[in-house]
């Protein structure tokens, strides 16, 4: 089969040294500089952020600027006032066109203006590939800037939870703001947080009564059967109370990428704080990298939860990376397609680099029907564009690296991966992770699926694995003796019992 395959590696150094003669620099004097962003090809204004440093490496703040983690966000243009001196700046429009890195030099008095171009060098949307990040919280026009400026398609916007509901005896408003020419932010996004774990909610209609119930009490579930066609979503595969969640088959997918995961924190009485306790000081990749392996986990019971990303409502992990989840839609893009092509995994999610692949022309997602002990090989279509450096590709399989390989030995391939073969039912993706080391940035495609004799693969020491997770949690609920905490229990029970029935459906160990 043919393999497609692009590499990119993209980055620009752009030096701008600005001297205008002053000749007395005074006390509290400023200067004045004007920045204004256009794409290379079309001319028109760019949406990015723009991060300044002086030379003691602090960032500044911009005023009238959107600021996030030391980052202005803008819109075409900027107009700044620093004090005299010298600045280095980092400028990104996304991950679709290069970094634009340099410096200036400013004096008392200066009065000046720039207007820098800036060259895309892949143009995701034509391949049918947008992306949308599904947890944003904040103010509705913050975050239509930071949607243009990271060049989000679709976003869900956060805007009640188990504390509040703002929209409490006011009318409902549209559940979607429409801006930018097809750009949709979801405005009736919701959260509930409890001692179980996390969910998001996305097109939602209304907002859930999920106030007025206790902490322990899994209130989402409880609405489970009005919930239409909204979609809820486990903040991390970390969270308590999954398993139960998934043996009610109350979610649509799992975010296994963004700065929440890697903030989260381990309770003593968390199911899985064995694990946590392993995870090296220091380590800022171990939650990351448990949270990955519990996602793999869950694939191996036979479970389908597609993979996304969110940047989450942590205002303290409030940050300016571009987790996302980028979904493949056939023909012209409708959120509703997009929405339905997350469903179906046609998936791949990142904080960095953009890996698109396909096998035999299918997106991730698509289930390969094979007949049990006949050898099946799978030729994977890589293509790979990435602003950063990339330290190995790997291929996973049924849970375990079936091939890791360098970029230098990638590229000596021609980009040709040696087939991935399969004699009875599992799933595979694909993987690559960069060497940036203050946090784990990677990009994964969602699982392709292989069935043989139409069963999926299902792993008994998963399956037990998630059970024993449903005992540690039931033993650890916080609530005195009564109906409430009777209801609870009921839950976790039947949980065991989904998933004591799955092990003993295993086709695998």
């Amino acid at each position: 089969m043919h393999l497609s395959h692009i590499f990119a590696v993209v980055r620009t150094s752009l030096l701008i040294l600005i001297v205008l003669a002053a000749p007395v620099t005074l006390l509290g004097a400023y200067a004045e500089y004007e920045l204004r962003v256009i794409d290379a090809q079309t001319q028109l204004p760019c949406s990015a952020k723009i991060r300044i440093t002086n030379s003691r490496d602090r960032a500044q703040r911009i005023d009238g600027a959107l600021m996030i983690d030391g980052t202005a966000y803008f819109t075409g243009g900027l107009k700044m006032k620093l004090r005299p001196g010298q600045y280095e700046f980092r400028i990104d429009a996304g991950p679709e066109y290069p970094f634009m890195e340099g410096h200036f030099i400013l004096n008392s008095g200066d009065s000046d203006n720039r207007t820098i171009e800036l060259k895309r060098f892949i143009d995701m949307k034509r391949e049918g590939w947008y992306p949308g990040n599904l947890a944003l919280s904040g103010r509705t026009v913050d975050l239509e800037t930071i949607m243009l400026a990271d060049d989000l398609v679709l976003g869900n916007h956060i805007t009640w939870n188990n504390q509040i509901n703002p929209w409490a005896g006011k009318p409902i408003p549209s559940p979607r703001d429409e801006f930018g020419a097809f750009r949709s932010l979801w405005e009736l996004g919701g959260e509930d947080n409890r001692a179980g774990g996390k969910v998001w909610f996305a097109r939602m209609n209304e907002p859930l009564p999920v106030q007025r119930l206790q902490p322990e009490y899994p209130a989402a579930t409880f609405f489970q059967s009005d919930l239409g066609s909204a979609h809820v979503t486990a903040a991390s595969p970390l969270e308590p109370d999954l398993p139960m969640w998934v043996a009610r088959d109350f979610l649509d997918s799992i975010s296994i990428l963004g700065p929440e995961i890697e903030a989260y924190q381990f309770s003593e009485k968390h199911p899985l704080a064995t694990q946590a306790a392993e995870i090296r000081k220091g380590d800022v990749t171990g939650k990351a990298r448990l949270a990955l392996d519990t996602y793999y986990k869950l694939l191996e019971t036979g479970v389908r939860l597609t993979p996304v990303a969110a940047n989450g409502t942590n205002e303290e992990d409030e940050s300016s990376r571009l987790d996302r989840v980028y979904a493949h839609v056939d023909g012209n893009f409708t959120p509703d397609a997009w929405w339905n092509a997350v469903d179906a995994g046609n998936v791949f999610v990142t904080n960095g680099p953009l890996l698109r692949a396909t096998v035999e022309g299918y997106p991730p997602g698509h289930v390969f029907p094979i007949n049990i002990g006949e050898k099946q090989e799978f030729q994977i279509a890589l293509s790979l564009a990435t602003r950063q450096t990339i330290a190995y590709l790997e291929v996973i399989k049924n849970g375990e690296k079936d091939l890791e390989i360098s970029l230098d030995e990638y590229k000596d391939r021609r980009g040709i991966l040696p087939p991935v073969s399969f004699t009875d039912s599992g799933w595979f993706l694909v993987r690559v992770v960069t060497q940036e080391s203050g946090y784990y940035q990677y990009a994964t495609t969602a699982p392709f699926y292989v069935e043989a004799n139409g069963q999926p693969r299902i792993s008994k020491s998963a399956a037990e694995f998630f059970r024993d997770w449903v005992f540690r949690r039931a033993m650890n609920i916080d609530l005195p003796d009564g109906a409430q905490r009777n209801e609870i229990i009921d839950l976790q029970r039947e949980a065991r019992d989904f998933w004591q029935k799955r092990a003993k459906m295993a086709s695998a160990p």
